[in-house]
């Protein structure tokens, strides 16, 4: 039925219908994040890869045929550009091998596994949530230029005015912070302090 669904969706925005390219982008975007984030720790290019391939889906509508599996098509188009991207950054390190593996479909999760992923990550998030509401502003500040705008020491130093020294001290006393407040979590293996950061919007 599923299946039904997304051959519908894609026929329609091989016409032009951009709505349809849109819900398949909200029904995709997790799974390829979750897929993404296995492969590259940085949220950052696994982001831009998922918009890459869209924007690459709609560019190419007319020239498209028709796809018996949507889901397995998304899914190998965004790993190839994914890992065409890295290795073009040169940190490869055997991600070949890794995709080779990952091909077969045994490291793809599936449906009901990504609810409960999503679900486990949700209850993790408000729990991160409240332990941020303990930083600083400027602690928030540095771990929003450094997670999610992807900023290294340099640039945030030159951004924010202080040291290079100060950066990372001071973002290291909110990383500490953080897994002090989050200890119990960190220890069951319910929480990965750096996925989450990654994930969640400050």
């Amino acid at each position: 039925m599923i299946e039904n669904k997304d051959t519908d969706l894609w026929n329609r925005f091989r016409q032009g219908e951009e709505q349809a390219l849109y819900t398949l982008y909200d029904q995709y975007y997790h799974l390829l994040l979750f897929l993404g984030l296995k492969i590259c720790a940085r949220s950052e290019p696994v982001k831009d890869c998922i918009q890459q391939v869209f924007l690459y889906l709609w560019e190419k509508k007319e020239g498209l045929g028709t796809v018996t599996n949507v889901r397995s098509y998304i899914i190998t188009s965004f790993k190839r550009r994914l890992l065409l991207h890295l290795q073009q950054e040169k940190k490869d390190n055997g991600l070949l091998s890794l995709w080779i593996k990952q091909e077969t479909g045994d490291d793809i999760p599936s449906r009901e596994q990504l609810l409960i992923h999503q679900q486990q990550n949700k209850e993790a998030i408000g729990r991160i949530q409240e332990a941020i509401t303990l930083l600083s502003p400027r602690q928030k500040e540095l771990i929003n230029l450094r997670f999610y705008e992807g900023k290294n020491y340099d640039e945030i130093a030159e951004l924010t005015g202080l040291t290079h020294r100060t950066v990372y001290n001071q973002l290291y006393e909110a990383l500490k912070s953080l897994k002090q407040s989050l200890a119990a979590d960190l220890k069951s293996g319910n929480l990965n302090l750096r996925m989450l950061l990654l994930l969640l919007p400050l």
